[in-house]
């Protein structure tokens, strides 16, 4: 949502961020509610990589704050489009990776690897926090993450089903956005007005989005979103 903003509506970039993660935490809400309902939520993954994701989300935001004290307007908004972009052309990229040149995983794991539905060790535990680190890093900076790159390191790292992919994605980024949107608000970044207009169009497409997944052919969606993500990354980074 925040490059739409950007790149559409003309918001100012550090506003986009903060009003992007307020509109998010509700929406995904929304959506984490039915996938538990679903039980396509690894809760075990979710808690690890919001152990590391909300410090570094936080982090995230004081990185923002910096770059507003040190900058004026018209610089920050310059700086802040350019990571932006970049964010999104990595995402599409590694989205268009893992599906078409990433090599394919045996369809039974290696006698002592982990299967995705028993507990994880105690090394995987951590990167997990690690990953979580990085994404959550990028969210507090973009807002950009949450729903993009938590996802493309669950598809490439994490052998799990894809609708389970998308539940603990969706419940992990709605206690991610919860907590840097309110780092956010403290801040003035949020345009509640424009989250609340945002609002009213979401929330039936989340409800029904969740019912679908599990039914949507998931290759054709995923170059598409992917495709997207890298024009529009790119238009914002070509200023066009």
């Amino acid at each position: 949502m925040t490059p739409f903003l950007v790149a559409v509506m003309g918001v100012s970039a550090p506003t986009a961020v903060g009003t992007d993660l307020t509109f998010a935490t509700i929406t995904k809400l929304t959506g984490s509610f039915q996938h538990f309902r679903q039980r396509s939520v690894n809760l075990e993954i979710a808690v690890f990589l919001g152990m590391g994701s909300i410090p570094a989300g936080l982090l995230g935001v004081g990185t923002l704050e910096w770059i507003k004290g040190s900058f004026d307007p018209e610089r920050v908004e310059s700086i802040m489009i350019a990571i932006i972009a970049s964010t999104l052309v990595l995402v599409g990229v590694s989205l268009i990776y893992r599906e078409y040149f990433m090599p394919k995983r045996k369809e039974s794991p290696k006698p002592g690897t982990w299967d995705g539905k028993s507990r994880m060790s105690r090394k995987r535990r951590a990167y997990t926090v690690l990953f979580g680190a990085l994404g959550g890093y990028l969210v507090g900076l973009t807002s950009i993450g949450s729903g993009s790159v938590m996802a493309v390191i669950l598809l490439l790292l994490y052998p799990i089903a894809p609708a389970v992919i998308v539940g603990t994605d969706i419940t992990h980024a709605m206690v991610l956005s919860f907590v840097v949107g309110i780092a956010h608000m403290t801040q003035g970044n949020v345009d509640f007005a424009l989250a609340g207009t945002l609002l009213l169009g979401s929330i039936p497409g989340v409800l029904i989005g969740s019912r679908m997944a599990p039914w949507i052919p998931g290759k054709p969606l995923k170059l598409l979103l992917a495709t997207m993500l890298i024009f529009v990354g790119a238009r914002l980074l070509l200023g066009g």
